[in-house]
């Protein structure tokens, strides 16, 4: 059996790319179809109202939900005589812990931040704009109440 149909350099060249190509050939994907926030991808998927909880954490982050909900679960957990003994409550109350600390390191890093920064104001800035900045912090530092140390 012999073949008649003649060649086509061009249909060869479209097939073979077209069999090898990365793309998919045709998209069905809708266009922003949910919203990300980091690692977190929300749509209708895994949110009854994406827009709802996209307005929630627009207004208050994860973290800080997270947050006000953990120190209320540690408050609520040391009311218990037998809070130590009790794994799931020493559990949030040692993660409410973790996460101070974490606050506290950051809170440092950002002091130490301020400091290299106003160094690098005094050293190399207008002298103005350093005199404005230290007496804008003093100011803001002698309103901060005593600690009673």
């Amino acid at each position: 059996m012999t073949d008649n149909a003649s060649f086509d350099p061009f249909s060869s060249l479209v097939h073979n790319w077209t069999t090898m190509a990365l793309a998919p050939q045709k998209l069905w994907q809708s266009i922003n179809s949910g919203w990300s926030f980091g690692n977190i991808i929300v749509n209708e998927n895994n949110s009854s109202a994406p827009q709802t909880e996209q307005a929630i954490v627009a207004q208050e982050s994860y973290g800080r939900q997270i947050g006000k909900l953990l120190d209320a679960v540690d408050t609520l957990a040391r009311r218990q005589p037998d809070w130590s003994d009790t794994e799931p409550l020493k559990a949030a109350a040692d993660l409410k812990i973790r996460v101070d600390g974490v606050k506290l390191a950051m809170a440092q890093r950002r002091i130490d931040q301020l400091r290299g920064d106003l160094e690098l104001l005094r050293a190399a800035g207008p002298a103005d704009q350093y005199d404005a900045s230290v007496a804008a912090l003093r100011q803001l530092l002698a309103e901060l109440p005593e600690t009673g140390d």
